[in-house]
Formats: structure tokens, sequence, C-alpha cells
């Protein structure tokens, strides 16, 4: 007897619904080649991680710091070649071992512990010729500095000034606002960028933390580039988001989407992934600052977490970026062109409730795609990988992504419509067009033509018909887009 399984339409298929959430598609309007990834960490332990896994995330931008002692050293994160942030006062606290950054006081001494700690950090820069690409003078002073404002002022004073005798290109950045109470404001950014001018320095990069919505990113970076364009006398500012996601939904997949897209529209320079603690089902808590990758793998630095497959398919969405528009603040979509291997992939992610383990109601995405990009009219192979977001409040392994989906869609004058019914808030989805990488379509295609199936309808909600000639005895499987069975 022989077993056929097959994935049939159902729950997800092609058509046009009106009213739900609604992404649209044109491959002809592309992104800024010059636009990175917005790939980037934040400590998490390079030296113990699983190389092989990392590498494939190909990181844009890495910080290290507080966790140098660690193994999270400039030439443990080098091996990845990303672009690199150190962070002045953890280096400071190490080397001072100062325990908690409330208690970093650099100003004690008549700052000679802190000049003393940017000359080494600056000579070993220089002599080793490691490319340290931005300096970060004090993490979140909104919430631990301890010093006054004209303290603070002479700090970023110091450190430039040190800094430029030794590297004179150097890039320092600030001021880091941590806004964790969703209150940013541009007033006391402009008011440290006014301050420094008043004892003639300046910055290369404003920076600030984002723990709240994704959807808010584009507006505050809007509302700092209106404000800078009005002041002619400062140089043009790159713009920081040193930490992204907040505690608790900084590891699930559909809230990474979004950031990942709004970071994109936004146009920043530079993101680092926030870290936190986690914990397992037997409460065994981590911080994934030092294990784990900032949530991306199990305490174990190796076993990858739902977020990790996030940012695997991110990384390889396409060289060619295509822009994406959405009808909803809590649906986010990122597509890319594989013009070598003719795939077209998006990445959908849905975000509503912002609790790890707890989901709104599902909804329903339909993908309205114009301009295909590899024939006009013709019927093409779709392959939909689902990354489901936790139903418990603690982090849990997910060493490979759920099959949902092998089909077809037809493609008619460069244009189809695809659509994904009860999509799971919180849930992401990788859905490639045109993709052989499965040898599960290919044994489907084969076993149509050799052995003349048909299948009716499809897409279907109640029934459907098979019918397979030069076979006698045959055990068939059908599953819908979640992995559900049906038995015939």
């Amino acid at each position: 007897m022989r077993k056929i399984v097959f994935f049939i339409f159902i729950n997800l298929y092609i058509g046009l619904t009106l009213g739900q959430e609604t992404i649209n598609i044109d491959t002809k309007v592309t992104f800024d080649s010059n636009l990175p990834l917005m790939q980037g960490f934040l400590h998490g332990n390079p030296k113990n991680l699983d190389s092989t896994k990392v590498a494939l995330l190909k990181p844009s931008f890495w910080r290290i710091g507080a966790y140098a002692l660690a193994g999270s050293s400039y030439e443990d994160v080098q091996r990845f070649k990303p672009k690199i942030t150190i962070n002045i006062n953890d280096y400071f606290m190490i080397l001072n071992q100062i325990t908690s950054q409330t208690l970093s006081k650099p100003w004690l001494n008549n700052w000679e512990n802190w000049d003393s700690t940017l000359r080494l950090l600056a000579r070993n820069a220089k002599n080793s010729n490691s490319a340290i690409d931005y300096w970060d003078v004090w993490g979140e002073p909104d919430n631990f500095w301890t010093g006054t404002y004209s303290q603070w002022i002479e700090m970023f004073r110091r450190t430039d000034s040190i800094l430029k005798k030794f590297i004179p290109n150097i890039k320092i950045i600030g001021p880091e606002f941590g806004f964790a109470n969703c209150n940013f404001n541009v007033i006391p950014i402009l008011t440290f960028l006014d301050s420094l001018k008043k004892v003639g320095k300046t910055i290369s990069g404003v920076s600030w933390h984002e723990f709240c919505h994704p959807e808010d990113v584009y507006l505050h970076v809007q509302i700092l580039r209106d404000s800078l364009e009005k002041r002619q006398d400062l140089s043009p500012l790159e713009i920081l988001i040193p930490e992204y996601a907040g505690p608790n939904n900084s590891t699930i997949p559909g809230w990474n989407v979004g950031w990942l897209y709004f970071f994109e529209k936004s146009k920043v320079n530079w993101v680092s992934h926030a870290c936190w603690d986690e914990k397992d089902g037997s409460n065994n808590f981590w911080s994934n600052c030092e294990y784990g990758l900032n949530g991306l793998f199990m305490k174990d630095n190796k076993t990858p977490q739902p977020n990790y497959w996030t940012h695997r398919y991110y990384a390889e969405l396409g060289i060619k970026r295509v822009k994406t528009l959405t009808n909803s603040k809590k649906v986010a979509a990122l597509c890319g062109i594989d013009t070598l291997n003719k795939e077209f992939n998006v990445l959908v992610g849905r975000f509503d409730n912002p609790n790890l383990g707890q989901h709104n109601a599902v909804g329903d995405v339909l993908i309205n795609i114009k301009n295909y990009p590899f024939c006009s009219n013709c019927s093409i192979p779709i392959i939909v990988k689902r990354i489901p977001s936790n139903n418990e409040p603690y982090s849990k392994p997910l060493l490979q992504t759920q099959d949902s989906f092998y089909g077809f869609a037809d493609v008619i004058n460069d244009s189809f419509t695809f659509k994904i019914k009860d999509f799971i808030d919180g849930d992401a989805m990788m859905i490639s067009f045109n993709s052989y990488k499965d040898s599960l379509i290919k044994n489907i295609k084969s076993f149509n033509t050799h052995h003349k199936i048909s299948i009716a309808p499809n897409p279907c909600q109640n029934f459907i018909n098979l019918k397979i000639l030069n076979e006698k005895e045959l055990e068939i499987e059908i599953f819908d887009i979640y992995g559900r069975f049906y038995k015939n």
C-alpha cells in the first residue's frame, strides 16, 4: 500500500474578500539598494553561539560592552562581519568593578578614571586597527544618570576631545534615552544637541530606544528628522536605535516582523535587538543578554526559538527588496526577490497582543501581488512555512518551522491574490512563490503527471473529490494549512 499526503487549499486560498487585513505588493516599487538589513544584536555571548546558525542571519550590526567578560568581546563579534558599536560606560564599569549603572559616576576624582578609560579604549582600537564603527557613551541617562545635567554634558565634551586625539574621524553617538514608559519626546534630544553646541561639540548620530509599539517608530523618526531639518547649523546626523522590543514581546515572531518592517520604512542607520530575562517551563531563568542571543536561541546558545526563524527568513528574502503597503497597523510584510533562483518571498507577521503566550483574535490576511517578475500567465508553486508564537508565557524551542501549505497559484496578467485565513496573532509566515527548494512539492508534481491525479474543487471548504488512476490500493492523508489532519 502506498501513502499519499496532500496539502489542500483548506482555510488558505486564492480569492478576493473585502474587509480583512490587506497587503499590497508591486514588485516594481523597490527599496534603496543601499539600505542594509535591519539585523542587529546586543551583547549575546557570541563566543559560545552556534556560529553556523548565526552566520545565516547575516548580522549587519552588533553592539558590545557590558558582557565583554562573558564572551562578548570585539574579536568574538568580528567573525560575523557586522558593523560594531561599543558602549564606553559598560567598559568603564568593568574596568572599575562597578556593579550597577546607577553607581557609575565618571565625574569622581576629577574625571581621572573616565579619562583613563577613554585613552585605554582609543589606544587599543588604534593599535589593533579595530574597526569600531560607533562609540556609544552612556545608555539610558533618563533612567540611570545620577549626576547633574552639566556633568552629563561635560562627559560628552571630554569624550569627544580625548577620543578625537587618537581617532580623528570617530563617530560618537547619543543621548540614547530609554523612553521606557512610551514617552518619546524630541525636546530633550534637541536640548541635548543645543547643549553640546554651547561647549563647541557635536555628535555623529542621534540614538534612543524603542520598547513599545513598532508602528510608532516611523512617527518618532519623522518628528526628529523634521526638527533637524530646521537646524541648519547641524551636520547631517545618523539615526540609531541601539535597543528595540520590550520584554513581553521581544521573542514573539509577528512582533519582530513589525519591528523590522517599520525600521526599514523609517530608513534608520542602525538597530540592535534588546535583551531581557527569560524563563523556560521549569522557571529556570537566564539573561538573553548573555545567553541565547536576545531570545533567538535557548540558554544553550544553539537550540532555536521561534524568533530565530523570523530573523533567518528575513535574511533569506532575496537581494532585491520590494516595498509593501498594509491597511492595518497590526500586520506587516517584508518582501524580497531572489533573482538567481527566480523566487519571490514574503515574510508576514501579525502583532496585536503584546504579551508572550497571549493571542488576540485571528484574522484573514490578503496579499495582492502586482507585476510578478517571472511570468505573466502561468501557474506557480507556493510553499508556506509557519513560525508559531508560543502558547505559554515562557521560552520554548522550535527546531524547525511548520510546513503549512503546498500548492499552486495562477498568475493572470502579471498579478494574483493570495489569502491566509485565520492567521494567528503573534505568528509569522514565510511565503515562497515559485520555490522548488522543498522536495515534497516536486514529488506531488511528479506524482500528478505519472498517475493522472485530479483534485476538485481546490480551493475547498466542505468537500473535495480525488480521482487517481494507475493505483489499486492507496492510503490518503489530507492536512490543512495548520497541520490539522482530515480523515477520509
